[in-house]
């Protein structure tokens, strides 16, 4: 360990949220003493204070112990996390920086704690007109909706375009979702969200859209596999049936950017509307494609979107004993706008 770095031990702030599969198959999670060993600290590691940790869905799914994420047991969830340099990896002490993905909550301990470690070449500076706490707001979610809306830009063929033409994003209610209607309507498209939360209705019209329909509103019950080509882009945060629905109603040119799969992993779809419609299917991977700098890039592209959408942007602020809580709420899709951890 390097000596700069002081162990944290099991003082006052160095909780964590911790789950892990038991013998009988189950999952046992709660609040525990972090209790590292120093000798497993190493030297090309960063160690972080953690001020706050965003709250994605992927973390839901780790804290309830599901294996597609939970890779190892037992595991601290959090794959986002911002704080300030304790020591390590060459680092200032005391320098903010952010960590995003890089294993954080699958293979290796997250950012429900009060200390993180993370390889020194995961770390980012956090951008100085960005508090802690903003950052987390944004955290994968704002990474992964600009990356979104960038490969849109990039796909959506504009010989096609019309000028009433339509964006739609699904799972509007979600951070992703509503980072990706501030996004697209700052690039002045005309969005529809989708969501079939009452509640949600002002957020996202706030945020920039144009329209709110629920997703019965939206769905042909026409049993083709073509309608009638409404969208010019979307971004899917739902995935399932309601993606194989939209695929249906892409316009000629139009590309879809897939993201989540609470609605379900399964695709059910045909070639048709790729090779009679020309229409484009991009998935999209905020924790394993960007590069460090790019990261860096889509961070200082953040800090200035936040100022924007902050007004309307639903943030609720966690315990570390309230992380089991959310969690259960997420997956039955009960949140709504982003939740971060503050491991005090």
């Amino acid at each position: 360990m390097p000596p700069d770095v002081g162990f944290p031990g099991n003082e006052a702030g160095t909780r964590c949220w911790r789950v892990r599969r038991a013998d009988d198959g189950g999952v046992v999670a709660g609040v525990e003493p972090l209790g590292w060993d120093p000798a497993a600290v190493a030297a090309d590691e960063v160690v972080i204070r953690v001020e706050a940790a965003g709250f994605n869905y992927k973390d839901a799914l780790a804290a309830t112990g599901h294996p597609g994420v939970m890779r190892v047991s037992p595991l601290v969830p959090g794959i986002d996390a911002a704080g300030r340099v304790v020591g390590g990896g060459g680092l200032a002490s005391g320098t903010a920086v952010v960590v995003t993905g890089n294993g954080l909550g699958e293979t290796r301990d997250g950012g429900f704690a009060g200390f993180v470690r993370v390889p020194a070449a995961a770390v980012i500076p956090r951008p100085a007109t960005l508090s802690t706490e903003a950052a987390m707001a944004c955290g994968t979610a704002g990474l992964t909706a600009l990356i979104a809306c960038d490969r849109l830009a990039m796909l959506v063929d504009g010989r096609h375009a019309r000028p009433d033409e339509e964006w739609l994003v699904t799972g509007a209610s979600g951070g992703v979702g509503m980072m990706a209607v501030a996004v697209l309507a700052a690039a002045g498209h005309r969005v529809v969200a989708c969501s079939r939360k009452v509640s949600a209705v002002v957020t996202v019209t706030s945020l920039g859209a144009a329209a709110v329909v629920r997703p019965d509103e939206i769905i042909d019950p026409t049993p083709k596999s073509l309608v009638k080509g409404r969208w010019a882009g979307v971004v899917d945060t739902v995935g399932g049936p309601l993606l194989a629905d939209v695929l249906r109603a892409v316009r000629p040119g139009g590309a879809v950017a897939a993201i989540g799969m609470a609605g379900g992993a399964d695709l059910l779809t045909s070639v048709h509307p790729f090779i009679l419609r020309g229409v484009t299917l991009a998935g999209i991977d905020a924790a394993s494609i960007p590069t460090q700098a790019e990261r860096a890039a889509l961070w200082d592209r953040l800090a200035d979107l936040w100022p924007r959408v902050a007004a309307a942007f639903p943030v609720t602020r966690l315990a570390l004993d309230d992380v089991g809580g959310w969690a259960q709420r997420m997956l039955a899709s009960e949140t709504m706008g982003r939740g971060i951890v503050i491991p005090e």
